[in-house]
């Protein structure tokens, strides 16, 4: 039995919450931390990219109307911390790796869409806020623990977010009519750079760099 389209959406909606809280969870091993601040990493990340773009958007923090987004980041973060020599296993953090390029991939076009719905900062806002929903829960995080972002690693990351987001903004301009093909390709676009980076080690070239060694 094939699932519908809105039952995949919360499937990978809920696999990609986990996996975000799993990343915190990772990230928080590299500190002397104890569990009640690795549940706050792993709900902060899991949701802080979404609840910062609604309230810029000014409208009701999505969570708050569908808590299972934080219950499933905090019972994602407890089996993390019981469980976290299994998270550091190869097999497994590449599986959570591509299921976290999903997530950012559709969480990032989803909020993209959010955004241009409500016209805020017509053209360039709907893909800031779709940047921000996707990385900026794991922003935060390494914020937090002080670590470098997302945004200062090399590693092919933000920019298909970013590239993703700019083609769908693009396409909801001109070509309004496309909205649901633009959607299936930018995150088709997403997801192919990110495995890119996952498989072949794609960086951000060393003529993009400053300072590169």
């Amino acid at each position: 039995m094939f699932l519908t389209t809105a039952e995949l959406i919360n499937t990978i909606s809920v696999l990609g919450t986990a996996a975000f809280a799993f990343s915190a969870v990772l990230a928080a091993s590299e500190k002397k931390t104890d569990i009640f601040t690795v549940v706050v990493l792993g709900v902060i990340t899991a949701v802080g990219g979404g609840s910062t773009r609604d309230v810029l958007l000014d409208v009701t923090v999505f969570w708050s109307e569908e808590l299972y987004y934080v219950w499933i980041a905090v019972v994602s973060s407890l089996i993390g911390f019981i469980c976290v020599s299994f998270l550091k296993k190869r097999w497994f953090h590449t599986i959570n790796l591509y299921v976290d390029a999903i997530a950012i991939a559709m969480f990032a076009i989803q909020g993209t869409e959010k955004a241009w719905s409500l016209g805020f900062g017509l053209p360039l806002g709907p893909i800031m806020l779709g940047i921000i929903t996707a990385v900026g829960g794991g922003v935060i995080r390494d914020v937090l623990i002080q670590r470098p972002t997302l945004l200062l690693s090399k590693e092919l990351y933000a920019i298909p977010v970013a590239l993703g987001c700019t083609l769908h903004a693009t396409t909801l301009a001109l070509l309004p009519q496309y909205t649901d093909v633009s959607a299936i390709v930018s995150i088709a676009l997403v997801i192919y750079i990110r495995h890119l980076s996952i498989s072949k080690q794609l960086a951000v070239p060393k003529w993009a760099t400053l300072n590169p060694v």
